[in-house]
């Protein structure tokens, strides 16, 4: 019998529904309008796989194709966390195959994620072993790793990118740009189980590769230079050495390189003295290879003949600044050219005399010194002078012998290819060019001249009068067998406690070959070698070994059969 009881909990019933039923419309009208747009977002990344495609890095070529920086695949270990099982025992399988620490590698899978990196970029060993392991949850992904195959060659220079392909130093760094290229993508889509299908690849973006850098250095003489300066380094003990090889005439840098070096493809062991390009970064004052500014200055403004002669008061003579100027052996009369040859201090200065501060300073800015020579590499300094304004009463007996001026390696190079290329001052180059992978040039680097330094027939005497310095002159030890050359000496004494040390020098040389028509300068620089420290004997023999194997090696033909004549005792030679 139908009662009001039954009523009552019917519509109750029926009120129950209703509601559950208008709550559940509008949590679907709340998906359907609200959510919409992020759960289909969702269900997208779900169902579908979006793979980032990494480029391959530019690679770094000298100037006949030979590769110094490299980019090869290889395969870098992941973990989905969420498929490994016994994740203690795979630690330690893990840890074993890769050479990584058990603790380690138990901290990268033992989170809640479904993707970590274990070790990035492994050798074809390590990939090997870890694929024997057949753990479960264990994938990898190829990627690009920067390798160098000449290990420290040129290591200033070319620099070195980091695990990500990201250039860190040198060219590296300062091409990044160039060499990095852009990555790409592709979308497929995925299984329930999350696995990628790849016949369903629905969209796709390459990346673009880097471009490739073709560089002056001959890695040739960039060897034979590195094989020379490591043996004066033995020999002497510098606490720092540099040297560059360059073409005079189109400002190549044939070759270029510091010590301490560092080994590229184990960059992360090398401390900051390693890496530093002492070529471009150090300042120093350049002591007597400084003359050759203030000997062809005077020659350019006729101001001093070859055969005008200088009283060099025996060794010891107190200037109108007050102070007593040295040389390190004592000569009365000199003429100009044996001024220079015997690198005599008070001859030097009394010919700056003749030419005046203002004069001076006029070339030793034509020259280059007090700005940046614009090189293509990071890290350069534009050395110091200061405007005559700012000289003191003794600047005018200290600048012309290379004091109270700071200069750079690479300066000293482009002064001296003024004299060695008929009077230009020549931008130095690193890069001639840019290409892509199939070789067409994207962008070239052309010779470029700064100025018009000195006339080719100054140029042409200070040629002559520097090779008087290597055959009769403080330069003996430079002599070349077979090639007349021509160069400089030259020892500082290093700046410490606002004084001149007594027992820290630089010993330097700069200087060009063949005499008559140079294919190259080289500046070798040795910082506090000892015990023996002048230029004349501890930078000019690494000149003229360099020499002799890259003239060689150029295939320029011996131009002389003159014996050479170097000095029996290493202590006789002075600068």
């Amino acid at each position: 019998m139908y009662t009001r009881a039954h009523k009552t909990r019917l519509n109750a019933v029926f009120s129950f529904f209703i509601i559950l039923l208008s709550i559940l419309l509008i949590r679907v009208l709340y998906l359907q309008l609200a959510r919409s747009y992020n759960l289909t977002l969702l269900a997208k990344k779900q169902h579908t796989a979006v793979i980032e495609l990494q480029p391959t890095r530019g690679t770094i070529y000298d100037r006949n194709m030979r590769p110094l920086a490299v980019s090869l695949n290889m395969e870098s270990v992941f973990a989905d966390n969420r498929v490994i099982t016994d994740k203690k025992a795979s630690a330690k399988r893990l840890a074993s195959a890769m050479g990584l620490s058990e603790q380690f590698v138990y901290q990268r899978i033992n989170r809640d994620k479904g993707f970590v990196w274990i070790k990035r970029k492994l050798s074809p060993a390590e990939s090997a072993k870890v694929k024997a392991l057949k753990i479960k949850g264990i994938d990898f992904l190829k990627e690009s790793k920067r390798v160098y195959p000449n290990n420290s060659l040129a290591s200033q220079i070319v620099g070195y990118a980091g695990t990500d392909n990201k250039g860190l130093e040198g060219l590296e760094l300062k091409d990044d740009g160039y060499l990095k290229g852009s990555p790409g993508f592709r979308a497929t889509y995925r299984d329930a189980r999350r696995r990628e299908i790849a016949s369903f690849e629905y969209e796709y973006y390459p990346a673009a590769d880097g471009l490739d850098l073709v560089l002056t250095i001959d890695d040739i003489i960039q060897h034979i230079a590195e094989r020379e300066l490591d043996w004066a380094v033995k020999k002497f003990h510098p606490i720092g050495a540099c040297i560059v090889v360059m073409d005079p005439k189109n400002g190549d840098i044939l070759a270029m390189s510091s010590r301490p070096t560092y080994d590229l493809n184990a960059f992360q062991r090398a401390g900051a003295e390693s890496r530093r390009n002492r070529v471009v970064t150090d300042m120093y004052e350049p002591g007597s290879i400084f003359k050759i500014v203030t000997a062809s200055a005077a020659l350019e403004e006729k101001k001093v003949g070859l055969k005008d002669r200088f009283f060099c008061e025996n060794g010891a003579w107190r200037h109108a600044g007050g102070k007593v100027l040295h040389d390190h052996t004592g000569h009365g009369w000199l003429t100009f050219r044996e001024v220079i040859e015997k690198s005599s201090n008070i001859g030097t200065v009394k010919v700056a005399l003749k030419l005046g501060g203002d004069n001076l300073y006029t070339y030793v800015k034509k020259f280059g010194f007090g700005d940046m020579t614009g090189i293509d590499l990071p890290g350069e300094v534009p050395g110091f002078i200061r405007p005559t304004s700012r000289w003191s009463g003794t600047s005018i007996y200290a600048i012309p012998m290379g004091q109270e001026i700071s200069v750079t390696p690479i300066q000293m190079g482009c002064a001296m290819s003024v004299i060695a290329n008929g009077g230009k001052l020549v931008k130095p180059r690193v890069v001639q060019a840019i290409q892509d992978k199939h070789g067409e040039i994207i962008k070239e680097f052309s010779p470029a001249v700064v100025r018009e330094t000195l006339s080719e027939k100054t140029a042409a005497t200070m040629r002559d009068i520097l090779s008087g310095v290597v055959a009769d002159g403080t330069g003996k030890l430079a002599q070349v067998e077979g090639y007349d050359v021509g160069g400089k000496t030259g020892t500082s004494q290093k700046i410490e406690n606002g004084a001149y040390s007594h027992s820290k020098f630089i010993g330097s040389f700069v200087g060009f070959a063949p005499a008559k028509d140079p294919k190259i300068v080289v500046v070798v620089m040795l910082d506090q070698p000892h015990p023996q420290y002048y230029g004349g004997v501890v930078a000019a023999p690494v000149f003229s070994r360099v020499v002799k194997d890259t003239l060689r090696y150029l295939e320029i033909k011996p131009q002389n059969i003159t014996e050479v004549k170097r000095p029996v005792e290493l202590q006789s030679i002075e600068d």
